[in-house]
């Protein structure tokens, strides 16, 4: 089954946590790559150069910023296959080194009908 990590941040990491935090994303990324298992990884820009579109009823409003108020943005993701619901936490346990990070994991479904 196919996993996406959503990989948050409470705030913006010491060059240290940087530092630790890039090495677990490496090694996740070379495990995964290596099994055949990483469909995609994406490192998310600030949530300042963020646009919000949304459907008004009577066109579109674009917005400054992510759309909802939260303590954490979302900085990155992963879509990763994993035998088991309990691999792709491990997996999300590996790259949450640090207290300001926190990763969901949700199983996700491929919807292209192309």
């Amino acid at each position: 089954m196919t996993y996406v990590l959503l990989i948050y941040r409470a705030s913006r990491p010491s060059e240290a946590d940087e530092k630790t935090g890039l090495s677990a994303h490496r090694a996740l990324q070379r495990e995964a790559s290596e099994r055949g298992d990483l469909h995609a990884v994406a490192r998310l820009d600030v949530p300042e150069h963020a646009r919000t579109v949304k459907w008004t009823g009577s066109g579109h409003d674009v917005t400054d910023g992510p759309y909802i108020e939260a303590k954490e943005w979302l900085v990155g993701l992963y879509l990763v296959d994993c035998a088991t619901y309990e691999e792709a936490v491990a997996r999300g346990r590996s790259i949450c080194v640090d207290a300001s990070h926190v990763v969901e994991v949700r199983p996700a479904t491929w919807r292209w009908q192309g």
